[in-house]
């Protein structure tokens, strides 16, 4: 199996950062993300304008929400790698051209079912401590709190990373809340039944991030979907859950390389 050339382990080395965090209210929640701290975030553009939210899994691809595309052609998309603050260059920020965008196949736009897409760049990131890939999931404990990430909300911090740590809800929840026929199984639910943090608009494609207390790293638990409103009361937010695309995530970036006796990093 391959193993992403360059690709710097995912183990995570971050948990200084977790103590820079600065809690204060916001519309929808969150805070401003130390600069740095999440170096596996994506911006995905279309004609330079922000779009959407993925994340790094791989020097050369990124994970994503299939939604987002709506049938544009890759030329019109651009992926920016290290940014923090959108209205400026910053130190570490690349900007990348996109080779291939990949949906998975049974996406279903109507019900947002197996939400989820890959992005092929066109030439790999220059990898470094403030841009990583992110590692794919193992089991996740139950009711266990994760880092949800908003790249546009509102307030006078719109233009930087925001986070927010938020728990995860029983699947029984998330239906009981959204509705059952709507909650599938490769969806879960995030965030506070009393509202005040969600993802939202803009959000789109942007990653649920759980911390292993073992091992330390950081894996890639959730992509952002759709949402019944922003942060109100009673309407978590949903995700589309990644380790039930694991396997084709794999498949999908093996197939562009020759076998070898390395592995993707769990």
């Amino acid at each position: 199996m391959y193993k992403p050339l360059g690709l710097l382990s995912c183990v995570a080395d971050l948990l200084s950062y977790l103590s820079w965090m600065i809690p204060r209210s916001r519309i929808v929640g969150g805070s401003p993300a130390p600069p740095g701290s999440w170096p596996w975030l994506v911006n995905l553009q279309l004609d330079g304008g922000l779009m959407c939210g993925g994340v790094l899994v791989d020097s050369s691809w990124v994970v994503t929400a299939a939604h987002c595309f709506a049938g544009r052609s890759e030329s019109y998309w651009t992926a920016v790698v290290g940014e923090f603050d959108i209205t400026k260059t910053d130190p570490d920020e690349q900007v990348l051209k996109v080779n291939r965008i990949i949906p998975h196949p049974k996406f279903n736009p109507k019900t947002f079912n197996n939400d989820i897409a890959l992005v092929e760049l066109t030439s790999p990131v220059v990898l470094s401590e403030h841009v990583t890939p992110v590692c794919l999931p193992s089991d996740l404990p139950n009711l266990s709190k994760c880092f949800a990430f908003f790249s546009l909300t509102d307030g006078p911090s719109a233009d930087v990373v925001m986070e927010a740590k938020v728990p995860l809800l029983p699947q029984s929840t998330c239906k009981s809340a959204l509705g059952k026929e709507l909650v599938t199984n490769t969806m879960l639910c995030a965030g506070y039944l009393s509202g005040g943090i969600d993802s939202c608009q803009g959000d789109s494609g942007g990653p649920l991030i759980y911390q292993d207390r073992i091992s330390g790293r950081f894996q890639l638990h959730g992509i952002t979907s759709w949402g019944d409103g922003c942060g109100e009361k009673g309407k978590p937010g949903v995700y589309t859950r990644v380790s039930a695309f694991s396997d084709w995530i794999q498949a999908e970036i093996q197939s562009e390389f020759q076998p070898t006796n390395h592995k993707i990093i769990f």
